[in-house]
């Protein structure tokens, strides 16, 4: 592995919102014309208040040498600030985001069924997470992974673009 995985801590929120706007930055290749992406503040500012507390796993890869890889986040549906959900047992696969030198290398694979095998541990049993619709690359990695489109396409009020929700039941096959 090029790459050795640890829990994310709040001293990583820094590094985990730079590579969040890095990859939503990458957007604007299909975005709508006058999308602006989320900050580089507003992610650190999620992840600052999100870290901290119990409900929020997160888990980094780093190189050998230190650098930030990618890093996954889930927490639970009911907490997040995007659309939040009072089903029971529902989690929220918050971030998946991997550093393009680190693309195509099964560090994605890596990152989500850890986070799969995270949010079985801590009860959930089913997980949903909001894709890009323009975003293929990443759609059709989970739809590959058992990810199930919930629907079409909408827009999702305060991101600015079409999103298309996934859900994914958590089974102990992980």
């Amino acid at each position: 592995m090029a790459w050795m995985l640890r829990t994310a801590e709040i001293a990583d929120a820094e590094r985990m919102a730079r590579a969040v706007s890095d990859g939503f930055a990458a957007y604007r290749s299909f975005a709508p014309a006058d999308w602006d992406p989320p900050s580089f503040e507003h992610e650190l500012q999620l992840l600052e208040r999100g870290l901290p507390t119990p409900d929020v796993w997160a888990l980094l890869a780093e190189t050998p040498s230190g650098d930030l890889a990618g890093h996954v986040a889930i927490r639970s549906a009911a907490t997040t600030a995007v659309s939040p959900s009072v089903e029971p047992g529902l989690a929220h696969f918050w971030q998946l985001f991997v550093a393009e030198a680190h693309q195509g290398t099964g560090l994605a694979r890596v990152l989500h069924d850890e986070a799969l095998r995270a949010a079985e541990e801590r009860g959930f049993r089913a997980l949903r997470l909001f894709a890009a619709a323009g975003q293929t690359r990443a759609r059709r990695f989970y739809e590959r992974e058992g990810w199930i489109a919930e629907g079409p396409p909408y827009l999702l009020e305060g991101f600015g673009m079409d999103v298309v929700e996934y859900r994914r039941p958590i089974s102990s096959n992980v």
